[in-house]
Order: structure tokens, then C-alpha cells, then sequence
């Protein structure tokens, strides 16, 4: 079995989409869409929302974004967010 037969299709799809280097944190959000507990279009989205727009924990350590998944800025936000709902679409519609 090879590595990338391990993770899901949804998983694999993110993968592909942000596999630049510089890409990684949008790679994991996108499998946190994949790995949502909804079985929905609606509840994946909402778990999208809740894990991209909330204030970080460490407010003062600009890195806490990356631990807490949301930074407080809202470019980052929206990236999150979108890279989300990528890995939502790769859940429930995994022929895209």
C-alpha cells in the first residue's frame, strides 16, 4: 500500500490543490472540510466558520494563528475559510 492510498480521496484532493510549500496551513484546513463532522453541505460550512473566524487564543503571539487555526485577521480568515469549504466540497461531492 502507498502513502498516499492511506489518506482519504478528500484528503488526497486538498493535497494536490495546495501542495506548494508555502500552501501548508491551507492544505490543513481544507482537510479539516474533509474531516468535518457534518454530513452536510450546510454543516460542513458551519464547522468551516466556526474553526476560521474566532478570536486566537495567544493574542499577543502572531504564530498562535497557526496553532489555534484562526489568526483575528481577515484575509487570513477568508483563506481558511475558503481552503475549508474546498475540502467540504472534496466530502460531499468527491467527484470535483
Amino acid at each position: 500500500m502507498l502513502p498516499q492510498q492511506w489518506a482519504s480521496p478528500c484528503g488526497n484532493q486538498c493535497t494536490n490543490k495546495y501542495a506548494a510549500l508555502m500552501q501548508i496551513p491551507w492544505r490543513v484546513f481544507c482537510k479539516k472540510g474533509c474531516d468535518a463532522d457534518g454530513e452536510t453541505w450546510e454543516e460542513c460550512l458551519k464547522e468551516c466558520n466556526e474553526i476560521c473566524y474566532k478570536d486566537p487564543v495567544l493574542k499577543d503571539h502572531q504564530w498562535s494563528s497557526y496553532i489555534d487555526r484562526s489568526p483575528g485577521h481577515s484575509t487570513y480568515s477568508e483563506e481558511c475559510f475558503h481552503a475549508c469549504v474546498s475540502g467540504c466540497g472534496y466530502k460531499v461531492n468527491p467527484t470535483l
